[in-house]
């Protein structure tokens, strides 16, 4: 069976300029995770772990995969551009009460898209992370473990990006809207541990999300390198 190598075009188109579209503190949380992905993809492929060729049949998955988060982020970014201004929330606000759709329906809307999106992109981060490597479990429900036997110095400096109390709230349907905030509970008890309003939610959102960017542009700068080699 025919492999080849990862192709940098592949990955290149998910990368974001981060002096272009983060602000001073993502552009932090941007630098911090592109030093741990690089260390542990560097961790892993010293314990033998990192796969370096891949069946046409596997990449093509992996672009349809790419394809669902692309896809996510468009709606994404398209509801998101009505709120851009007064006047364009009231006009998307008009259209869509044609429909039954009303303002609380347009917030809750926002809201949800945006967790679709960050829970599809701290997941779609474990598995392409995943898919680079070799004689692993390759379970996303798994990947903790997996990255505490395979690359365990690394693994305690990512982990708070993958499992915190933000995303595993939004992941395990633990939030609600209350007073035009975003309330987040840590479980089942059901007690407050943060309230957000929409804009300090958003870009709660968008730090979280850029675990796969940072993966895509750490994974494109490895390829030019020769890493997969």
């Amino acid at each position: 069976m025919v492999k080849e190598k990862p192709n940098v075009e592949l990955w290149k188109k998910y990368i974001s300029n981060p002096d272009e579209a983060l602000g001073e503190s993502e552009r932090t949380v941007w630098l911090e995770l592109q030093c741990i992905i690089a260390d542990l993809l560097k961790e892993l492929k010293d314990n033998g772990k990192v796969e370096l060729s891949f069946t046409g049949s596997e990449i093509n998955h992996v672009k349809k995969l790419l394809k669902n988060r692309n896809e996510i982020v468009d709606n994404f970014n398209k509801i998101m551009s009505t709120t851009d201004n007064l006047e364009k929330t009231n006009n998307f606000l008009r259209a869509i009460g044609e429909y039954d759709f009303n303002e609380v329906n347009y917030v809750y809307l926002l809201v949800e898209l945006a967790i679709l999106l960050t829970i599809t992109d701290t997941e779609t981060f474990k598995t392409l992370l995943l898919f680079h490597l070799r004689e692993v479990n390759y379970k996303a429900s798994e990947f903790g473990k997996t990255m505490k036997k395979f690359a365990p110095n690394s693994w305690k400096k990512l982990e708070p990006y993958i499992n915190n109390k933000f995303r595993n709230a939004l992941a395990h349907g633990t939030w609600a809207i209350e007073n035009n905030k975003v309330v987040l509970f840590e479980n089942a008890k059901l007690v407050p541990f943060e309230k957000l309003d929409l804009g300090n939610f958003l870009g709660k959102v968008k730090e979280q999300n850029l675990l796969f960017s940072c993966l895509s542009s750490v994974i494109s700068e490895k390829i030019e390198k020769g890493f997969f080699s």
